[in-house]
């Protein structure tokens, strides 16, 4: 038995899955110097089109995505570079490669994430193309298996979701990939960042798409274990979609999203607003930092996809940990206790300002609430305030804007009064506050028996800041991993929090837990 651990921002899709591994290979197994005729190339291109107009669905995302690659594969820009590549009526398959790759390059020098994502849209468009000529020797598939490939193509995930595969793993991926939003909007479990897994071809794998944990060729007892899991929460499953509609009078359960293609799932859960919204991914993999427009466009649609629910940004978090080409970072020893979040900002000034900016901008098309990260002294929230107030007049028309603090430090917790008069909410990030109060680091293995947030000295610095802050009237929320473990919800709400975030995946599970606590006979009248 082997457990391989990926951490969990590269889970798309929450889930389990016990199968049979199936390794694909993407690679296409064609002789390169293989001339292809234009004639036929372009007859394979309507055929193409022709399928993907008898690709009727119910799903709106296969729609939008299945349209986009019918008007690439009309776009005249597309055919004009393959007539150039071509000679005498035909082109080598080196050659359309070659083609393709041009196009890729194109997108990845604008720098924007978002258009980058859609090289894949072009390899599978290429690929398919390719396969309609030379035809493709497709490997049988059967329900619940784990297909692991290095990289995975939106019109991948539509087949894999008709052979009702468990669960996807692959190499490469992102969250802003038309097959991540197809995952997501599918409901298959899908995990990217994965380990080589072709040498396991064949072998038994449990998929824990939750906390990213994979293990191959579980023991006998393991095995049990593991039905016993998926039966539970298969059964589980089917019952709690009924709580995504529930509302409390004065529990807030709200959603955890990185990226807008997460916003549909999050209503569908049932999410009454957002918690946390992470802004890394505009400002990751790419050579310059977005620009204010870019930002407020995204950011005024989170606000007004979910108003009149709130919505809390939280301001870029992110440091040594993670490079950025185009800022200065020096590498740290230890980059958890280094130059991050709002230390990052704070000297990187224009980053700040031009993301506020875009904040007050948007902030007129919604219930807006900025949240900051890292923070351990009062000074560097002053110096937000004051930037905040003074952006704010050179901007015509805003709406009523929030500022609070991650509470992550344990310093904070002790010193919270001196904060009071300078914020206006608290949101507790329990995975760093746990780490930070046991020096160690969850993702790491050798340490991982010392991390526990479930612990009484996590809930008691929670009740400690819930106590001070109360007083002030001063609304408390939690945002970790902690705020989506139902059997720790009770003991949350005893202690006063009355805001949670989680996972949009958890959240029905959370407001049965919350329904049951607030009247045992709930769940009986859902």
């Amino acid at each position: 038995m082997e457990v391989i651990k990926v951490p969990s921002q590269y889970i798309v899709y929450e889930g389990y899955c016990y199968g049979t591994l199936r390794y694909i290979k993407k690679k296409l197994e064609v002789d390169k110097n293989m001339l292809l005729d234009l004639k036929e190339l372009k007859a394979a291109a309507e055929r193409l089109i022709d399928k993907i107009h008898t690709k009727k669905s119910f799903n709106k995302d296969i729609m939008e995505i299945t349209e986009i690659h019918k008007m690439i594969l009309a776009d005249p820009f597309l055919w004009s570079e393959i007539e150039k590549n071509a000679k005498n009526g035909k082109i080598s398959i080196e050659s359309l490669l070659n083609v393709r790759d041009k196009i890729i390059e194109l997108l990845i020098n604008t720098g924007n994430p978002l258009i980058i994502e859609r090289q894949y849209d072009i390899k599978d468009i290429f690929n398919a193309l390719i396969k309609e000529i030379v035809g493709e020797e497709k490997k049988e598939l059967f329900p619940n298996d784990v297909v692991y490939v290095e990289e995975v193509y939106p019109s991948d995930i539509i087949e894999l979701y008709k052979s009702r595969v468990g669960a996807i793993l692959s190499k490469k991926g992102s969250h802003t990939s038309h097959a991540a939003i197809l995952a997501m909007s599918l409901e298959i479990p899908y995990i990217y960042n994965v380990p080589e897994l072709s040498k396991y071809d064949g072998h038994s794998v449990f998929v824990d798409a939750f906390y990213g944990k994979i293990i191959i060729d579980p023991s006998p007892d393991k095995i049990k274990e593991i039905k016993r899991i998926i039966k539970k929460y298969q059964e589980e499953k089917k019952e709690l979609e009924q709580y995504s509609k529930l509302q409390f009078k004065d529990i807030k359960v709200m959603a955890n999203i990185g990226f807008l293609q997460e916003i549909d799932l999050a209503k569908k859960k049932g999410a009454d607003g957002i918690g946390l919204f992470r802004t890394e991914f505009l400002f990751l993999n790419r050579r310059s930092p977005p620009s204010e427009e870019e930002q407020f466009l995204i950011y005024k649609r989170v606000l007004e996809s979910f108003y009149p629910n709130e919505v809390t940004i939280r301001l870029l978090d992110i440091g040594g940990d993670k490079q950025i080409s185009y800022l200065d970072m020096p590498k740290e020893e230890n980059p958890f206790l280094g130059v991050r979040g709002i230390r990052l900002l704070l000297k990187n000034k224009e980053l700040l300002i031009t993301q506020l900016k875009a904040l007050i901008r948007a902030s007129k098309y919604g219930n807006l609430k900025i949240l900051i990260p890292m923070v351990t002294v009062t000074k560097d929230v002053i110096e937000v305030r004051k930037l905040l107030e003074k952006l704010r007049k050179d901007v015509n028309g805003y709406g009523e804007i929030k500022l609070g603090i991650m509470v992550e430090v344990p310093a904070v917790i002790f010193n919270i009064e001196e904060f009071i008069p300078y914020i206006d909410f608290v949101s507790i990030g329990t995975n760093d506050l746990t780490q930070y109060l046991f020096a160690a680091d969850r993702n790491n293995v050798n340490v991982s028996s010392y991390y526990n947030d479930e612990s009484k000295i996590v809930l008691s610095a929670i009740n400690m800041a819930v106590n001070k802050l109360s007083k002030a009237n001063i609304p408390v929320s939690i945002c970790g991993e902690l705020a989506g473990k139902a059997h720790i919800i009770e003991k949350l709400l005893e202690i006063g929090i009355r805001e949670l975030s989680v996972a949009p995946s958890k959240i029905p599970k959370i407001k049965k837990q919350i329904a049951e606590f607030l009247d045992p006979k709930a769940s009986s009248r859902v």
